[in-house]
């Protein structure tokens, strides 16, 4: 599912930008920015890469575990897991500095104007999510250098996004609970 909704954002900015840009049709890919022995991939050059950097589990949601089954009484089973997934969006434009600050500004005003994804308003939305939103991060200079430091690279254009709400369940069913029935109030059998 991880795959999934970094491959959403990615089209639904490849189809914002290319009406924008024309000629940059696919301009948007998911990627990491190096190699594991720390040289830059090629294939990043000219695109503005979305890469995941972190997941976090959401602690806020209350989980319940009973469903209601299709007979009588209800099921045990996991409760979801939801997940908030850390994006950071670079502009990979070396020779085009001014290219990259640009597109970097459309990819803000995109997130702005359509901060949350579902399937009545994102046509290529995954069935197995139920809503993605995604919110900008602030990250003084300190915090963005050790995140630079740690991903291995020069720092580029970027900008971190929060992507709340990746929702997994896998509707695995540990055991089944027979249901609650009437309790009987007789005593001793009368």
């Amino acid at each position: 599912m991880l795959d999934q909704a970094i491959n959403l954002l990615v089209a639904e900015l490849n189809g914002f930008l290319g009406a924008r840009f024309p000629g940059n049709a696919n301009v948007v890919i998911a990627s990491s920015l190096c190699s594991p022995d720390g040289t830059v991939l090629p294939a990043i050059d000219n695109k503005v890469v979305l890469t995941l950097v972190n997941v976090e589990r959401e602690t806020v949601v209350a989980l319940s575990n009973f469903t209601p089954s299709s007979g009588s009484g209800y099921v045990r089973s996991s409760p979801p897991l939801y997940l908030n997934l850390y994006v950071l969006v670079s502009a990979s434009f070396a020779s085009h500095y001014t290219t990259a600050l640009q597109l970097l500004s459309k990819v803000l005003g995109f997130f702005q104007i359509k901060p949350n994804f579902d399937a009545q308003n994102a046509p290529e939305f995954p069935p197995q999510l139920s809503k993605l939103s995604v919110e900008l991060v602030n990250l003084n200079l300190t915090e963005l250098s050790t995140l630079w430091s740690t991903l291995g690279m020069d720092y580029m254009p970027s900008m971190l996004y929060k992507v709340r709400m990746l929702t997994i369940q896998d509707g695995w069913i540990s055991e089944p609970v027979p249901q609650v029935s009437a309790p009987d109030a007789s005593i001793n059998g009368s």
